[in-house]
């Protein structure tokens, strides 16, 4: 018998199936795009366009539904910059575990030794890049690995 998985706040896991039968594999909802996220991305598109007022309506609608105080709209202490950070801060708690949001947001907003290097010891700056396979650079012989591997 397979019945959906318990959904709580405190674990990733909202879209699961959990199986309690060993005759049928286990299951999982494919999530790919969510609403959220939807609101999320039109939010920064708007906030990076200088559209301050609309990134903040947006943003607003996933701040609510949550159960947080919305942005205000006339606050002069918010510019794009912080209206950005609060994006950003949303897309971290919003897509927590999905499809690994939170590693692609920090590499494209070029953040991602910013926040690794004060959290690894180990880290270095040729992290951010993924190895080429050895099938792909044999089949083209111009390419090189990259950097740290």
């Amino acid at each position: 018998m397979i019945r959906p998985g318990w959904l709580t706040l405190t674990r990733p896991g909202w879209y699961t199936m959990t199986v309690f039968c060993t005759e049928f594999p286990i299951e999982e909802y494919s999530m790919v795009m969510r609403l959220a996220e939807q609101y999320l991305i039109r939010s920064e598109a708007q906030a990076q366009l200088g559209n301050l007022s609309e990134a903040i309506t947006d943003l607003n609608r996933i701040r609510t539904r949550a159960g947080l105080s919305p942005l205000a709209q006339n606050n002069t202490n918010l510019n794009q910059e912080g209206i950005l950070n609060h994006i950003y801060l949303e897309r971290q708690r919003e897509l927590f575990t999905e499809w690994g949001h939170r590693w692609l947001d920090l590499k494209r907003t070029n953040k991602a030794t910013e926040y690794f290097s004060s959290q690894n010891p180990f880290w270095e700056t040729t992290d951010i890049w993924y190895p080429i396979p050895s099938e792909e650079r044999m089949r083209n012989p111009n390419l090189s690995q990259n950097e740290g591997y």
